[in-house]
């Protein structure tokens, strides 16, 4: 592997790290959203009070898909390097751009819905059935991220890239979030479409994954030290 294509990898980790910070700034300025389970008027004064942080967190969240879309880029490089002739490495890059676009969809309807409806106050009465709307649609958006991950799960088995223990814990964060999108019938409590086990456990997981995974990229592609160093991933 030449240095031109380390420094490839090696950006698709950091993108991976700088998704997971920049998405986690966008959530902080957001504030605390209110549930859906909550009244309309509570959703209302949520998106009056918050427009400029709402539409301030959704410009963070696209540069968050920017970025975790080209860290499946390098995923989908690095397994396609491995084995040219698999079909997994499509399956991957295929499963970041439906991901990507969902998220890309969800943000920027999220975002024009609150400008409308702070723009235009009579909107406000109905707040409540988009807000709602939109938190579903999130939750069903888990299948795809469940599939994405079970195709890097399969991708890992094959070319033996990462650790096979990474290819483990990307089953087990497919499987959460299929279980998370499942729960989207329920209306209230813990297990709503935007209670904590639904959206915080599947999403510290998946934050842990790509985290790793972004070091593992950048360890194993920056330039070798020395000629007998020992590269990271597979070992």
């Amino acid at each position: 592997m030449d240095i031109k294509e380390s420094h490839e990898l090696r950006w698709g980790g950091m993108a991976g790290i700088g998704a997971l910070v920049v998405g986690l700034i966008g959530r902080l300025v957001m504030g605390n959203a209110p549930s859906i389970s909550d009244s309309t008027t509570t959703i209302a004064g949520y998106l009056a009070a918050y427009r400029t942080q709402i539409l301030t967190a959704a410009l963070l969240f696209a540069v968050a898909l920017m970025l975790f879309l080209w860290f499946g880029v390098a995923l989908a490089t690095a397994f396609r390097r491995a084995d040219e002739s698999s079909d997994t490495p499509a399956l991957v890059l295929a499963g970041f751009v439906v991901v990507t676009v969902i998220g890309f969809i969800g943000v920027a309807v999220f975002a024009g819905m609150t400008y409308a409806m702070v723009a235009n106050p009579p909107l406000l009465a109905i707040a409540a059935g988009p807000y709602t709307a939109l938190t579903v649609m999130g939750g069903i958006a888990g299948v795809a991220m469940a599939a994405t991950f079970a195709a890097v799960a399969a991708a890992i088995l094959h070319t033996k890239v990462f650790p096979k223990w990474m290819a483990w814990f990307a089953i087990a964060v497919a499987a959460i979030r299929l279980l998370a999108a499942a729960m989207v019938g329920n209306t209230g409590g813990v297990l709503a479409p935007d209670g904590p086990l639904v959206v915080i456990l599947p999403g510290l997981l998946t934050a842990a994954w790509v985290l790793v995974a972004s070091w593992l990229l950048i360890r194993e592609h920056l330039p070798l030290p020395s000629a007998g160093a020992k590269p990271v991933m597979g070992h």
